[in-house]
């Protein structure tokens, strides 16, 4: 993992993530990107003497700098850059991801009991769902913890491992940790296909060089399944891949109220297919 970036918009939501992120980035040698989206209103009457974009971005990159200051008191060892973009916000963050070949996204999530705009907001919801960069969820409530015992929740759909599971296998790597396959089934669901069979196999080849071991759950509900297993094993960090068509994927069509329980737990790592 070379560049971790988090998009701030100097809310305590915001540095909370930041906070994770600094952490994360300080034991893996990162680099730490801050991106700052605003948007320039579309009927303004420009100032004889600056702008509202001039304006809106010169404070952007004050605040960056002094941002940027501030986190280098405590982690003088880090390296960290920052950018101010004009942009839709969601856009913006995905056109820095791929310039600036990104590897981590973090993001602060409201918590649960919000109206659907206002648990993640409508940036965050569209990054989970467009972008192809892995996406960390922070909770307001969720401090850094080493990534002792990760959750990969898996319905053993085809997946291309070494791709998918790339960045899971550099945290596992870097922090020893241990990951929990899990796959949480419905009682229709009791005999596994052939191709879930298959799959199993291709993972645990992924996988070998990992420590890793396997859980099955039987569940009507895959969400509470998923929190019924990180409360009980103490888990910090759960993985979920972001596809359409799987019983996992099925997730990311629920209200994003229901999808996103987990994160109050425990941070919520989102990879893609």
């Amino acid at each position: 993992m070379k560049k971790i970036l988090v998009p701030t918009d100097f809310s305590k939501l915001s540095d909370n993530a930041l906070n994770y992120a600094i952490q994360l980035a300080n034991l893996t040698g990162a680099e730490l990107l801050l991106l700052h989206a605003y948007l320039t209103p579309a009927f303004t009457e420009d100032s004889p003497l600056i702008s509202p974009q001039q304006y809106l971005q010169e404070e952007a990159l004050d605040n960056l700098e002094k941002l940027k200051q501030s986190i280098e008191k405590s982690n003088p060892d880090l390296k960290i850059s920052y950018a101010a973009i004009d942009g839709i916000p969601a856009d913006v963050i995905t056109f820095y991801s791929k310039k600036q070949h990104i590897d981590l996204l973090v993001i602060g999530a409201q918590g649960v009991g919000y109206l659907q705009e206002r648990i993640l907001g409508s940036t965050a919801s569209n990054l989970i769902r467009k972008t192809e960069i892995p996406v960390m969820v922070i909770d307001k409530h969720v401090k850094f913890r080493i990534p002792e015992k990760i959750v990969l929740a898996v319905d053993f759909s085809e997946t291309n491992n070494d791709i998918v599971l790339k960045p899971l296998k550099q945290l596992a790597a870097t922090f020893k940790s241990h990951i929990c396959i899990l796959n949480i089934f419905t009682e229709a669901q009791t005999i596994p296909t052939f191709g879930e069979i298959a799959e199993s196999f291709k993972l645990e080849k992924s996988l070998k060089h990992t420590y890793h071991t396997f859980f099955e759950i039987e569940h009507p509900d895959v969400v509470t399944g998923i929190n019924d297993f990180v409360k009980k094993h103490q888990i910090d960090l759960v993985t979920i891949i972001s596809r359409k068509h799987s019983l996992i994927g099925r997730i990311f069509r629920e209200p994003i109220s229901k999808v996103m329980t987990f994160h109050s737990l425990a941070p919520l790592l989102i990879l893609h297919q």
